[in-house]
């Protein structure tokens, strides 16, 4: 029988596990993301490419500050991976696109990032798949519940709303 293990810490290994694959055999290319969030970034505007894409998408998708977001823009835009374009109708709104070199390799990180995804579902069957991304999709709710009760503003009382001491 099999020791049941902290589900934190099994997470936190398979992250690791998956990083460390990723980095031995992510196809190499000389402009590339430089960051998991810069990949991410890619990723989200490769898959926007029909719709505009704003930095405000960004900082709320990947739940980062505007600085955050701004000073990874600008290397991006540096790096040849993005272009900020001016609306004619507000020059302060600035669409976000990928240039046409991001999009190859891009086109070439989803398919190595295809092939991992068929690694570590190897030998489940489509339900089992199905079940773990609805029991992923849990645990994630679960700890964005939990991370906006630290993001909230404080109360006079300086906790959060559930946990103020009775009058």
């Amino acid at each position: 029988m099999e020791k049941k293990q902290k589900i934190a810490f099994v997470l936190r290994a398979i992250q690791n596990q998956i990083k460390l694959i990723i980095c031995y055999t992510l196809p190499k290319c000389e402009k590339g993301p430089k960051s998991q969030l810069q990949g991410g970034i890619l990723g989200y505007l490769y898959h926007h490419q029909e719709q505009p894409v704003y930095q405000r998408d960004l900082e709320k998708e990947f739940r980062i500050s505007r600085a955050t977001a701004t000073n990874t823009l600008q290397v991006m835009e540096r790096e040849g991976l993005v272009m900020r374009r001016a609306l004619d109708r507000d020059a302060r709104l600035k669409r976000i696109q990928m240039t046409e070199e991001a999009i190859q390799g891009h086109r070439r990180m989803e398919a190595h990032m295809e092939m991992m995804e068929n690694c570590i579902t190897k030998g489940m069957t489509e339900e089992e798949v199905l079940q773990l991304s609805r029991l992923l999709g849990m645990v994630m709710r679960n700890l964005e519940e939990i991370a906006a009760k630290y993001t909230e503003p404080p109360t006079e009382t300086g906790l959060p709303e559930e946990e103020e001491a009775p009058s």
